[in-house]
């Protein structure tokens, strides 16, 4: 998906930090109500302690949602995420699925 928006629309770029597609699926979850330079000064260390879509899953909900306070809306965000990575590991192996179809069948994925 990434590369048929790039090809289609060469110079937009992303804001927001992030080297795997669970980062950009995450950070963009986050983004909803704040901005994304708050996202990108919570995203290292909320990236370094949840790697995978297991670790998101299998959150301690309270640890996550004091990694997400600082963009609002924490408690939802946090539901998202960890929903997220429920819907990973049980309908895509644990990958970000590659249509927006499947995308939004995720919680906290809307169009």
């Amino acid at each position: 998906m990434n590369r048929t928006l790039a090809r289609a629309f060469p110079h937009v770029y992303c804001e927001l930090d992030f080297t795997t597609p669970l980062e950009l699926t995450v950070a963009t979850i986050l983004s909803a109500q704040t901005t994304d330079v708050r996202v990108n000064q919570v995203t290292p260390a909320l990236f370094a302690r949840y790697r995978d879509a297991r670790d998101y899953a299998e959150a301690d909900r309270t640890e996550l949602e004091e990694y997400l306070r600082p963009t609002g809306f924490y408690r939802n965000k946090a539901n998202s995420l960890m929903g997220l990575g429920q819907g990973l590991l049980e309908r895509f192996d644990g990958e970000v699925p590659h249509t927006l179809k499947e995308l939004v069948t995720l919680p906290g994925i809307g169009r």
